[in-house]
C-alpha cells in the first residue's frame, strides 16, 4: 500500500499576500470599470450639454421688427451695451428710477434726469434693439464658466425706461411713450426677466384708461401687443438657461467635487463614495436628473396652471429628496416656477383686448394663462376684462391689474 503524501500547508504570510494581491487586483478591476462607467456618462453628459447649449443659442434667431422697417444685425448686440453701460452707474444712480417710480420725490426725478442724460446708449440701445432682424442669445464665457444676463442689470434698465417713456408722456409725446414701453416688454422678455414686465405694463394700462392714445396709435398698439404676445418666453425656457449654466460649472471644475457647490450649499464629500469616489459619475447623474426635470417643466408650460404648479412641487419632491447632494440643492437654483410667467402674460393679454376693443369697438376672445378664457363684461361704452389668476377661481372681476398672487382677479377695465 502506497505511504500517503502529506499535504503542503501554505504558509500564512504567503497565504495573506495571495488575498492581498486578489483584493489589490480586484479593487483595480472595480476602479477601471467605475472610471469607464464615469467617463462614458461624462462623454453623454457634454454631448448633451452641447446640444441643450445650440438650442438655447439659436432661440429667436429671425423675427419681425416691433414696429417701422427692421435693422439687420442681432438684438443682443444692443443690449449688452446697454447691460454694460449698467455697470458704469453708481448705487445710488441704479436706484434712482425704481425710487422714483414709487415715491416720485421731486430730487429723484434730478437724479434720474442726470442718468439718462449722462448714459442715453442704455435707453438708445433698448430701442434699437427691438427693430433688429435677428435676436440670437449672447452666451458669455468669463474664466471658463457660462454667464447669464444680469437680473440686476435688467432691473435697472427697466425703470429708467420706464421713466424716460412718462417724461415723454409729459411733453406731450404719447406715441414715443407707448413705444418706449413696448421696447422695454421686449427688452425684458429677451433677456428672460419677465418679473421686469410689471412697470411698462402698469404704464400702458394708465395711458389706456387716461385715452392718451387716439386712433391709428391705438391700431398700431394693437398690433404690437399681439406681437409680445406671439413671441412670449416660457418658464422652460429659462430653466434651460440655468441648466446650461450648471453644466458649464461642471465641465470647469472637472474632477473637483466641492468648488463649484459652494454656491449651492452643500458639501458632497460624504455621499462621494456611492459613486466609487468619481466627482465625474455624481455630476453626470446630477446633470441627467436635472435636465430630465426641466424637460417636464418645459412641456407644462403649455398645460393649464394648476397642472403646472403640482408638477413643480412633485419634482422639486422628488430631487430634494434624492441620495445625490447636487440633486437635492439644484432645484433651488434650476427648477422655478411660471407663475410670475403666467401673471404678466395674463396682463399683456388683457391690454390686447383693452386695445383692440379701443380700437376697433370689437372684443377678442383671449385664452387665460391660468386656464380656460380671460372674462369679459361689456356695459355700453365700457369693457372690464379680467383673469382668474392663480387660484382659478372667477371672482366676477374682484381685483386689480397689478399682478399679486394673493389678489382675487387680475382685472382691467377701460371705456372706448
Amino acid at each position: 500500500m502506497a505511504e500517503a503524501i502529506p499535504r503542503r500547508r501554505i504558509p500564512f504570510w504567503k497565504g495573506a499576500g495571495l488575498l492581498l494581491g486578489a483584493l489589490v487586483l480586484g479593487w483595480g478591476i472595480a476602479a477601471l470599470a467605475i472610471h469607464f462607467v464615469a467617463e462614458r456618462r461624462w462623454a453623454a453628459m457634454k454631448a448633451e450639454w452641447q446640444a441643450l447649449l445650440e438650442e438655447v443659442r439659436s432661440r429667436g434667431q429671425a423675427r419681425a421688427p416691433l414696429h417701422g422697417d427692421p435693422i439687420d444685425g442681432n438684438a443682443w448686440d444692443d443690449y449688452a451695451v446697454a447691460l454694460a453701460e449698467v455697470r458704469s452707474l453708481y448705487d445710488l444712480e441704479s436706484q434712482a428710477a425704481p425710487r422714483y417710480l414709487k415715491e416720485a420725490p421731486q430730487s429723484n426725478r434730478k437724479l434720474v434726469e442726470r442718468v439718462l442724460a449722462r448714459h442715453p446708449s442704455m435707453i438708445e440701445s433698448v430701442r434699437r434693439a427691438a427693430l433688429r432682424r435677428q435676436a440670437n442669445l449672447s452666451l458669455d464665457w468669463k474664466e471658463g464658466a457660462l454667464t447669464l444676463p444680469s437680473r440686476h442689470g435688467s432691473a435697472t434698465v427697466a425703470p429708467l425706461a420706464v421713466c424716460c417713456s412718462r417724461f415723454f408722456a409729459e411733453e406731450g409725446r404719447a406715441r414715443d411713450a407707448a413705444q418706449l414701453l413696448l421696447e422695454t416688454c421686449r427688452f425684458s422678455a429677451d433677456v428672460d426677466h419677465v418679473e421686469n414686465l410689471e412697470l411698462p405694463l402698469e404704464e400702458l394700462r394708465e395711458m389706456l384708461r387716461t385715452g392718451a392714445l387716439k386712433g391709428e396709435d391705438l391700431s398700431q398698439l394693437d398690433r404690437e401687443l399681439e406681437l409680445l404676445d406671439q413671441e412670449y418666453p416660457r418658464r422652460g425656457h429659462r430653466a434651460a438657461l440655468e441648466l446650461v449654466a450648471l453644466g458649464a460649472q461642471f465641465l470647469k471644475t472637472g474632477h473637483s467635487i466641492t468648488v463649484q457647490l459652494v454656491g449651492l450649499r452643500a458639501d458632497p464629500e460624504e455621499a462621494l463614495w456611492r459613486y466609487g469616489f468619481s466627482a465625474h459619475l455624481m455630476k453626470a447623474e446630477a446633470f441627467a436628473t436635472i435636465a430630465a426635470a426641466v424637460k417636464q417643466l418645459k412641456e407644462a408650460d403649455e398645460r393649464p396652471w394648476r397642472e403646472s404648479r403640482d408638477l413643480l412641487r412633485k419634482l422639486s419632491a422628488e430631487l430634494a429628496a434624492h441620495p445625490n447632494p447636487i440633486i437635492q440643492t439644484a432645484p433651488e437654483e434650476v427648477l422655478a416656477s411660471d407663475l410670475l410667467h403666467r401673471g404678466h402674460r395674463a396682463q399683456l393679454r388683457l391690454l390686447r383686448l383693452a386695445a383692440h376693443f379701443k380700437a376697433t369697438g370689437e372684443v377678442l376672445d383671449l385664452d387665460d394663462p391660468f386656464g380656460g378664457k380671460l372674462v369679459r363684461h361689456l356695459a355700453d361704452d365700457t369693457l372690464k376684462v379680467w383673469s382668474v389668476g392663480p387660484e382659478g377661481t372667477d371672482h366676477g372681476g374682484i381685483g386689480s391689474y397689478h399682478f399679486d398672487p394673493e389678489v382675487k382677479d387680475i382685472v382691467l377695465e377701460v371705456r372706448r
